[in-house]
């Protein structure tokens, strides 16, 4: 943006210049033809008076002064505007430099203390949550395959335990049995022994 207003300000300068030196020029030659024209001619000579050649010197040694003068400006102009031109592209190369620091740094996410870029980052994030993801369904069917035996273990303690009691009551019915067929026999025993 600078560079562009340098140069069209270096445009206008010249463009100024350029129309003062026709202006000046179409003085001094109006100057000159006057000149001519108002002095005499003897034979095919003009004759031109001395003091009229001597301001038209002088005008014209102004003019060429002041041509320089602008000519010296002009240079002077468009050596600051090349400064001036250098100094922005410097500037812009510097501002380039830090923007690209800048979206270096944006880019750059640290995870665990290692730097890496955002494209990374995600990935690792998004492997450990697929990872983490993938354990959690592992532990979740280990935990439903543990309940299931766990399940399956207490119907089996429990007909385990009914079967037990079955057999000790059927034990016990047993025992009694024995004993009243013993006790009976003790006592058929003992009435034989009367």
């Amino acid at each position: 943006m600078r560079y562009t207003l340098l140069v069209i300000f270096t445009m206008i300068a010249f463009a100024i210049q350029f129309d003062a030196f026709a202006q000046e020029d179409a003085k001094l030659s109006e100057q000159y033809q006057n000149m001519v024209e108002s002095s005499e001619t003897f034979e095919k000579y003009k004759v031109i008076p001395i003091i009229k050649v001597n301001s038209f010197g002088e005008v014209l040694s102004d003019t060429i002064n002041n041509l320089n003068q602008q000519v010296s400006s002009a240079k002077d102009a468009q050596l600051t505007a090349e400064k001036e031109r250098d100094s922005a592209k410097a500037q812009m190369n510097d501002l380039k430099a830090e923007l690209e620091q800048a979206r270096s740094v944006v880019d750059e996410m640290p995870l665990f203390g290692i730097p890496m870029t955002k494209t990374t980052y995600n990935i690792v994030m998004w492997s450990l949550v697929v990872i983490l993801l993938a354990g959690l369904v592992i532990v979740y069917i280990m935990f439903m395959n543990s309940f299931r035996l766990t399940k399956q273990a207490k119907r089996d303690k429990e007909r385990v335990d009914e079967e037990l009691e079955d057999l000790r009551k059927r034990s016990h019915d047993k025992q009694v049995k024995i004993k009243r067929e013993l006790q009976t026999a003790l006592n058929k025993l003992e009435e034989y022994r009367r």
